[in-house]
């Protein structure tokens, strides 16, 4: 014999009793069949129970009697409804009774709150043993079991009433002398029904067996009948691999073993409900897990046998509304049965246990409880130790509120090496941390306590750590979208998809912000829509109503606020701004666990501190804070220094062109066109900053000498930088762009007197930023053709690194130093690299 159990969503209409129908039709050997109440239907019941507190419960009991007679109405025709409607409205009477007393007496016990939610799977299982039986497309027979008065629970306390205690033997008995034995010698030929959810205790009185109790009734009459399998029949295929509510591209589990079932079910995977598995592992008999609009997936099945996995976790769930509360003292160290008597206190008080751990002091004990006890937990506790707290020996008892326990369940998870440092490492560098931390010594959970805020993203992050074929999604926020930023964002949308399929990394756009406003959407912005805050009109838009996406923003404060409030895991904001109010969020985004790829040099040309500062919380929140095209755009330069002085060598001398910008301008100028078109020129091919005094006045080369001296390990500020001006004071004191051009036109002989006296020598004027024992400068040069900077074309960079292995030649990088697109390639490289790591 077969049990099988429907749930709520499963027999909420007609189109889905007609599937349960044609499920039960196919089956070949006899069954009993388990209803849940109709979905939404026990809700709705607790509600009716509260406000008959107040006398406020006929408009919900009205609800409810006229959500059981509308589908009646659709299910069954005229002439089979009649016997239905009679027992729809004689439960509703009975309920309103019951009502009608609690608020006379204004006392609302478990008993009646057990009696009134009863009354759910007793009117759906009366009305669709009626509609299989009637269905005149694949009409079952089966007969109704009282479960009631078959399912017998062992003690009559008031405790029990919601969460009854199952007495198998006498249930078990209650259920043969009706159904009968399946043997080889006897066989019935009879289908049934029952209600889930529901039974009686020693003194007939109606009980439950707890919320999801109906899985748990179906357990109970497979184990009593000796059934051959029993499938649970739900709107999931199966159980998942992690919650799929909260967890993208989750899959089903094909195979999980009785133990890894009940793990996950008690942690939170509510397709099944965990005592339902105790039953059908005693009698070591199948359970299915099978969706009930896909009979045909596989679904999950349940054994004695587990299923080897290379990832050794099978799955990952979450338990939320938990409380950690702390016992500790020097009173519990050494003392034998204390350990006991805390748990005694806390079973006394009613209190649950969910998640034990004590430290090897013995000094204290962590504990987690449902939120909702917290308060009995305590009063309880310091009431029990009040002596001892007077004294010094006991702390008086510390709660952590608002925790939730992710729970990674498998049984080979004992032969997997370095797991939990995986665990630890991944939620660790999206700035999670841990309340506490449990394992079994069965080695088939790792149960660790974080804040709820975090849930979520911590399950994500665990999931895309430990499952292959799960997709890691990167959400990206963006400052800037000028030439560098367009650029940048160009490269990502046309590299996302390849970098899904082949690299399982999907780079999400979630912000982008410009000086004017920002775009925001948490399921991820497209590139038309990105592209729109390129274009003029938006940008004098002001917060028009039809924009549902669009913002203004008074500060970019407001921007990096909203990124901390979401808490995405896998974040990373990109700087492509030369703004110094977008570098000095740094600090705060790196405290808050997200990366920072920025091709903007302010921060690490700021003060040595604000330097040291930036890297040291990178180190410490686990993420990375990386800037090398702050200098040299795309070349390797600082990952060259880096990987040189971690080998042990030593930066002796690096002599550079590191301004791609004013390489350019002079290489093409030649006194004979003006100084201010080429510079207009550089400006617009995005050559130079959006303000091309910060290159002309050296500031930009200084900025990036300073940040290779710092690279390069010496304490150096920008004031410790010699700098030989090659502009008019007219032209540095410039208030605006457009007063620079026009002071660069009216100055133009100084610098065609520059570029004469250069060419008559048969030199070039190049800007050549040097470190040198200890000493930084900035000049702009005659460099002779002997010179490895003489040839050095358009806006390319050369830099010279002389090193105690470097000595007579120095290990030189050369190539492009400036331009959109170089640039926005190395910051695309910067975010590659970290979500490789």
């Amino acid at each position: 014999m077969l049990v099988l159990k429907f749930g709520g969503t499963s027999v909420s209409s007609k189109s889905n009793l007609e599937k349960i129908a044609a499920i039960l039709f196919s089956k070949t050997e006899n069954y009993i069949v388990v209803v849940s109440a109709f979905s939404g239907i026990t809700n709705k019941l607790e509600q009716i129970a509260d406000l008959s507190l107040e006398a406020k419960h006929h408009n919900l009991l009205e609800e409810f009697r006229s959500f059981h007679f509308d589908f009646i109405k659709e299910l069954v025709s005229e002439s089979h409804q009649i016997d239905l409607f009679v027992e729809v409205q004689q439960k509703c009477n009975q309920l309103e009774a019951i009502c009608e007393s609690v608020g006379t007496l204004k006392e609302l016990s478990d008993r009646t709150r057990a009696t009134i939610l009863s009354f759910g799977e007793q009117l759906s299982s009366v009305i669709v043993q009626k509609y299989l039986s009637v269905n005149p497309k694949k009409a079952v027979k089966v007969e109704l079991l009282e479960s009631k008065k078959l399912i017998a629970t062992t003690t009559n306390e008031s405790k029990d009433y919601l969460n009854a205690i199952l007495d198998l033997d006498k249930t078990t008995r209650n259920i043969l002398a009706v159904v009968g034995v399946s043997t080889n010698d006897t066989k019935t030929n009879k289908n049934y029904i029952a209600a889930g959810f529901v039974a009686h205790n020693q003194k007939g009185e109606t009980v439950t067996l707890g919320r999801g109790g109906s899985d748990f009734s179906a357990s109970i009459y497979a184990n009593a009948v000796d059934a051959t399998c029993l499938e649970i029949w739900s709107d999931v295929n199966g159980m998942q691999t992690a919650n799929p509510r909260k967890v993208q591209a989750t899959h089903s589990l094909q195979k999980l073993s009785y133990a890894e079932a009940f793990e996950m079910a008690y942690f939170g995977a509510k397709v099944l409900y965990p005592p339902s598995i105790l039953p059908v592992m005693d009698k070591n008999i199948p359970l299915y897990l099978k969706n009930t609009f896909f009979p045909e997936q596989e679904g999950t099945f349940i054994s004695s046998e587990n299923q080897l996995t290379e990832n050794k976790i099978q799955g990952i769930c979450s338990l939320d509304e938990i409380a950690i509360i702390t016992v500790s003292g020097v009173g519990l160290a050494k003392q034998k049965g204390s350990a006991r008597r805390v748990f005694q206190i806390l079973e006394e008080a009613n209190i649950n246990i969910i998640l034990i751990t004590q430290s090897c002091s013995e000094q204290s004990i962590g504990i987690g409880i449902n939120q909702s006890e917290l308060l009995a937990a305590q009063n309880a506790l310091n009431s029990a130790f009040e002596k001892d707290i007077k004294r010094g020996l006991m702390n008086e008892v510390k709660a952590i509120e608002n925790q939730c326990i992710v729970a990674l369940v498998g049984d080979n998870m004992k032969n997997a090496i370095g797991l939990a440092g995986k665990i630890f490492g991944a939620i660790g560098e999206n700035g999670i941390n841990v309340t506490a931390i449990a394992q079994g010594a069965s080695e088939r959970n790792i149960s660790i306590v974080i804040d709820k805020k975090d849930e979520e993203k911590a399950l994500n992050v665990i999931h895309e750590k430990f499952f292959a074929s799960a997709v890691k999604n990167v959400h990206v926020f963006i400052a800037g979208i000028g030439n560098v930023g367009t650029e940048f964002i160009n490269i990502l949308f046309a590299q996302k998809q390849k970098l899904i399929e082949e690299y399982q990394i999907n780079l999400k756009v979630i912000g982008v912000a410009n000086s004017k406003k920002m775009l925001f959407n948490h399921s991820s912005e497209t590139f038309e829509r990105v592209e729109e805050l390129t274009k003029e009109e938006v940008l004098k838009f002001k917060q028009k109503k039809e924009s549902k996406n669009a913002k203004a923003y008074s500060s970019l404060n407001e921007y990096f606020e909203t990124i901390r409030k979401l808490n995405l895991r896998n974040a990373v904001f990109i700087d492509n701004t030369a703004s110094d109010i977008v570098s000095e969020g740094y600090e705060f985004l790196i405290k808050n666990s997200i990366s920072v790829v920025t091709c903007n040099k302010i921060a690490c040309s700021s003060d040595y501190s604000t330097y040291l500062k930036l890297n040291k919380l990178a180190k410490e929140r686990n993420i990375y804070f990386k800037y090398e095209t702050s200098v040299g755009a795309a070349l390797p330069i600082l990952k060259t220094i880096y990987d040189l002085r971690i080998s042990g060598d030593k930066i002796g001398k690096i002599e550079a062109v590191i301004s791609g910008s004013l390489n350019f301008i002079f290489n093409n100028y030649n006194a004979e066109n003006q100084f201010a078109d080429v510079v207009l020129q550089a400006k617009e091919e995005g050559y130079t900053e959006p303000n091309p005094l910060i290159d002309l006045s050296g500031l930009d080369v200084m900025r990036k000498i300073l940040i290779l001296s710092r690279e390069s390990g010496l304490n150096k500020e920008m004031s410790d930088i010699t700098f030989n001006s090659f502009l008019p004071d007219e032209c540095t004191n410039s208030k605006s762009v457009e007063e620079l051009f026009e002071n660069l036109k009216k100055h133009e002989n100084h610098f065609a007197t520059l570029y004469k006296n250069a060419n008559e020598k048969g030199n070039k004027l190049k800007v050549v930023a040097k470190m040198e024992k200890g000493n930084l400068s900035v000049a702009l040069q005659e460099i002779p053709s002997n010179s490895p900077f003489y040839n050095l074309e358009g806006k390319d960079n050369v830099v010279a690194i002389n090193t105690n292995r470097y000595v007579d030649e120095p290990l030189v990088i050369k190539g492009a130093g400036a331009g959109a697109a170089v640039t926005a390639s190395g910051v695309f490289a910067d975010l590659m690299f970290i979500m490789n790591n």
